[in-house]
């Protein structure tokens, strides 16, 4: 067989012959998933006021499951109403231990103090996950994996924040399990994509469903 005629892995992409599919994200992790797996895509922030939509959830009593679902379908909402012939993708994770939903720290003092009260714990992490044509839902799911920190002293703590730099306020959680993540965590229950922040095995088994397939670039 002549070079000419074999398909390279590197002109294999997996794509929707009508749609184009737009993830309403800027999450590294996200991205990176999309990337890795060769799915044609292209990244659009929602920029919402997530704090203010997190504070009218909290105090409309909704739960953990219905806030990050809400909060997965405002971004898409947003990115569909401008793309409306495109997939949209988008998603939203909340940490939740002792019914309290954890932010993202601002400050190292904010990174620190989370990593005290899940310290020895096991937490959820709720994921929630949407796909949108046209503002109309076609998928969504929630998935809530849980993890184990190992127990942490201030040294360790410390330590940890200090290899960690500005990654430290990029998750609820102070860490990235692909990341430096591993040296805090005990236990894992549940999908590592979900883990970082997407239900991405899911997500792939309804897009292949709606037509995704590979084609040569």
């Amino acid at each position: 067989m002549s070079s000419s005629s074999t398909l390279t892995s590197s002109s294999i992409m997996w794509k929707l012959a009508d749609n184009p599919i737009i993830l309403a994200t800027e999450s590294p992790a996200r991205l990176r998933m999309f990337k890795d797996a060769r799915i044609a895509h292209t990244a659009i922030a929602a920029n919402l006021d997530e704090d203010a939509l997190r504070a009218a959830a909290s105090h409309e009593n909704m739960s953990p499951e219905d806030t990050a679902s809400m909060l997965a379908e405002a971004k898409a909402m947003k990115i569909s109403a401008l793309h409306p012939t495109a997939l949209v993708i988008a998603s939203d994770q909340l940490l939740v231990y002792d019914d309290v939903i954890y932010s993202k720290p601002d400050t190292r003092s904010a990174a620190k103090n989370s990593l005290q009260h899940l310290s020895g714990k096991t937490h959820e992490l709720i994921t929630a996950g949407i796909i949108l044509l046209g503002g109309q839902r076609l998928w969504h799911v929630v998935k809530s994996p849980k993890i184990t920190c190992r127990p942490l002293n201030d040294h360790d703590i410390d330590l940890y924040l200090d290899a960690m730099g500005d990654a430290a306020f990029m998750t609820p959680g102070v860490y990235m399990i692909e990341q430096l993540g591993v040296h805090i965590i005990s236990q894992m229950d549940g999908c590592s994509y979900t883990i970082q922040g997407f239900p991405m095995l899911e997500c792939l088994d309804y897009l292949r469903r709606f037509g995704m397939e590979p084609v040569q670039s």
